[in-house]
């Protein structure tokens, strides 16, 4: 997994969309993930909305990112994680 670093600007901070199945604790999910590969997130920019039909749940949290490894890092957890249906 690489991601195409010259489409970002380092230091930056990037809108991440994560869903997954609401009977999962996704939002807690996405917070342990992302307080380990960028511990100076602010936890207060994480906002949930349950799908139309209450199956799924989207978290976007501003994540500071310093370098390509960290967002790979990110990426690769999430898509390493069961419970995760999705991260953009």
């Amino acid at each position: 997994m690489g991601i195409q670093e010259h489409l970002w600007d380092f230091p930056c901070v990037h809108d991440l969309k994560v869903m997954g199945l609401s009977q999962h604790p996704i939002e807690d999910i996405v917070k342990e993930v992302i307080s380990r590969h960028a511990p100076d997130y602010d936890p207060n920019s994480l906002s949930s909305k349950a799908s139309s039909s209450g199956k799924y749940t989207s978290i976007t949290v501003s994540v500071p990112f310093t370098h390509k490894e960290q967002v790979e890092a990110v990426f690769l957890e999430f898509h390493q994680r069961e419970e995760i249906a999705l991260t953009l």
